[in-house]
């Protein structure tokens, strides 16, 4: 140690080592960190502001229109079709005779019999003459439709006797009202009964279908004369249309005559229809004057008229139809 000389001493090195050996540590002790620091939260910055676009308003829809459910389709009488058979029968007036037969769509299926129709054909006609016009595709199209009944529709050939005789006992009327119509009735589910018969016919087969009418007129429905050729000037008065038409009590027979306003053989048949409408009493009938001549294209363009009135009586309730034996 130095000593001044006024008394004070002099640090030496050592002192002055020490003093800064302290010096330094508590410097670098106050910039150590403790022993458990804090944790360090991580910084995320914030995301910059989005400005928000008001949405625009959808526009008012209308409430969904119901969708109606499938409507479901009328039922036909069935699936099976009709059809159209050939045959013959049995004349004890005229040897073996053909014919031709439409039965409607499931016939015989509900055990009911079936109203009948019977068309004749003219005198250069076979059997083949209204189912060439279509007889049996119209029927079939109306019966589906149900615009009348189902129904039988017999076609029958007049072959010679048609056409050689005028009416009465051994005549095509014996054909018809002897073997024909018993014959259809014995084989088919045919309404055997007055009220579910009718007869009708075109030119020559329009005279034979009155005749047979007007002369058991409690045997049928309807009788129909389409285009009519009363021509027989061999028919007497007791077979003759044009006079039996109005001598004949025909009750409640429906009559009805069609006929286009060019056809050769208008005179006679219009003749007996103003006789029957100023009979006193007067007597009822149908008469219908249309265009057309005497040909396949007219009668073929009235088939549904004629199906159509030969039908209207007929119910088209099946229930209300006898049971069938067959």
């Amino acid at each position: 140690m130095n000593i001044l000389g006024n008394g004070r001493m002099l640090p030496s090195r050592l002192t002055i080592g020490l003093f800064l050996l302290i010096v330094c540590l508590t410097a670098c002790a106050s910039a150590v960190p403790p022993a458990n620091p804090a944790p360090t939260v991580p910084y995320t910055p914030k995301p910059s502001p989005t400005s928000t676009a008001t949405p625009t308003a959808l526009p008012t829809l209308p409430p969904p229109t119901a969708v109606p459910s499938p409507s479901t389709p009328t039922p036909t009488p069935c699936a099976v079709p009709g059809r159209m058979e050939i045959g013959s029968y049995p004349s004890v007036t005229a040897g073996q005779m053909n014919y031709r037969i439409y039965l409607p769509p499931c016939y015989g299926l509900d055990g009911r019999t079936y109203p009948t129709l019977y068309l004749l054909g003219g005198n250069n006609h076979t059997d083949a003459i209204w189912d060439d016009l279509g007889v049996d595709e119209v029927a079939e199209t109306g019966i589906l439709a149900k615009q009348w009944p189902p129904l039988l529709i017999v076609l029958p050939d007049g072959g010679w006797i048609a056409n050689n005789s005028s009416g009465g006992p051994g005549s095509y009327e014996s054909v018809i009202m002897n073997d024909l119509i018993p014959y259809i009735e014995q084989t088919y589910c045919a309404w055997g009964d007055p009220s579910g018969r009718a007869i009708g016919g075109l030119s020559r087969g329009g005279y034979w279908a009155l005749e047979i009418a007007f002369r058991f007129p409690d045997l049928f429905a309807s009788a129909g004369g389409h285009s009519a050729a009363l021509l027989d000037q061999y028919a007497w008065p007791a077979v003759n249309p044009q006079y039996t038409g109005l001598s004949q009590n025909l009750g409640d027979l429906r009559i009805y005559f069609d006929i286009g306003a060019d056809d050769y053989v208008i005179n006679n048949i219009r003749q007996l229809h103003l006789d029957m409408e100023t009979a006193v009493p007067p007597i009822p009938h149908t008469w219908v004057l249309n265009e057309g001549r005497h040909e396949e294209a007219y009668w073929q363009t009235h088939i549904p008229d004629y199906l159509a009135w030969y039908s209207e009586p007929w119910p088209l309730d099946r229930t209300k139809y006898p049971t069938c034996f067959q």
